[in-house]
Order: C-alpha cells, then sequence, then structure tokens
C-alpha cells in the first residue's frame, strides 16, 4: 500500500473530525468521506493501476468542495468577524489536498504489480 496515500487519508479523517466537534459543521464530514476515498484507492493501488484516480477524486473534492469557500473565510478573517482558530481545519484540508496533488503529478510512480 501507498503509506503517502494512506497517511493522507488518514490525516484527511481525522481533520474531518476535529472539524465537526469544533464547528458542529456538516461540511466537515466531506474531509471524512475523502479520506475514506483516499485510504480505498489506497488499497485497490496494489493491484489496480486505475484506484490511483479515487485519491486524486477525494482532493478533488477537498478543494472543490471547501477550497469554494475559502474567499469567505479570507474576507471574515479580514474583517474581524472570525479568527483563524476557526477555519484552521479547512485551509489544512485544503493546503494538504494541493500538496497531494503535487504528489500525484510529480511523486507518483507507476505501479508495476498491477492487473489490467
Amino acid at each position: 500500500m501507498n503509506t503517502v496515500i494512506l497517511i493522507y487519508g488518514g490525516l484527511l479523517i481525522v481533520l474531518g473530525i476535529i472539524g465537526y466537534i469544533q464547528s458542529g459543521s456538516p461540511t466537515s464530514f466531506i474531509g471524512s468521506a475523502a479520506g475514506v476515498l483516499a485510504i480505498v484507492g489506497a488499497y485497490l493501488y496494489q493491484t489496480q493501476e486505475w484506484a490511483k484516480w479515487l485519491c486524486f477524486a477525494a482532493a478533488l473534492g477537498i478543494i472543490g468542495g471547501l477550497g469554494a469557500r475559502l474567499p469567505g473565510a479570507f474576507s471574515k478573517i479580514s474583517s474581524g468577524e472570525a479568527t483563524l482558530g476557526e477555519y484552521w481545519v479547512r485551509f489544512s484540508l485544503v493546503g494538504l489536498s494541493l500538496l497531494f496533488i503535487l504528489y500525484f503529478f510529480f511523486g507518483l510512480k507507476q505501479n508495476t504489480n498491477t492487473a489490467s
């Protein structure tokens, strides 16, 4: 199993749960759902080359789902309505997903043990 993908999925699950506990917003479960998808992709990637796209879909889900809300977060933080402490989970999820996309394109090696 790809260790980087496994760690990425685990971090997404933990951050999703922390975000839900912190804010009570069910949108934080986007991180947990994406984490499960990434871990399933990491498990299947041992034998199936296409499973890497599950991990990529998890990262895109985070960026599309939570990244779209970041401009509002920036405006609330800059106007003083909110603090960075309220949004650190969202920033962490989006940052990790951006780093994972870089890893996906530049660091993820072709799996040689796959069945076609």
